[in-house]
């Protein structure tokens, strides 16, 4: 179930396990509060935010297998989920100039216009709910732990 860390113990025990467990419970939740304060005041749905704010934040447009790797949708969830924002004229959806069978999924002027109405909402939530609470010491072990999770540099 776990790996053996150093001196034969299993790394899956302690305040290992209650570190996976903390990050899981605390990331639903903050999920589901954030995605709340959204659909209460009237905004996008916190899944359109992800989708939109990776796409403003990487100029615009995103190959959609590129895109996939960013957001926390599926592949086959996120074909379905740029279609529906392509009706609500939120994105376009545009072929692939280098990949004949690929997508580009290109933000529209309405899609900036709601990221930038949500994120009014989003970004005082993050603050409220997370970044608020923690010192600027636990921030940047939480960012260094965070990079090397996700493969990057660690220093």
């Amino acid at each position: 179930m776990g790996s053996a860390g150093s001196g034969g113990e299993r790394s899956f025990s302690g305040e290992r396990k209650a570190a996976w467990e903390g990050f899981l419970q605390s990331q639903a939740r903050l999920m589901q509060r954030l995605g709340h304060e959204l659909e209460e005041a009237g905004k996008i749905p916190l899944s359109t935010y992800d989708v939109l704010a990776q796409l403003a934040e990487n100029g615009g447009r995103l190959r959609l297998r590129d895109l996939v790797d960013r957001v926390v949708l599926s592949q086959p969830g996120l074909s379905r989920k740029a279609a529906r924002l392509e009706d609500e004229g939120l994105v376009e959806r545009l072929p692939d100039p280098t990949d004949g069978r690929g997508v580009v999924v290109k933000l529209t002027r309405s899609g900036r216009a709601a990221l930038r109405s949500a994120a009014v909402v989003h970004i005082a939530g993050v603050e409220r709910v997370f970044t608020d609470l923690i010192s600027e010491d636990e921030a940047q072990v939480l960012a260094r732990v965070f990079t090397r999770l996700q493969g990057g540099p660690t220093d």
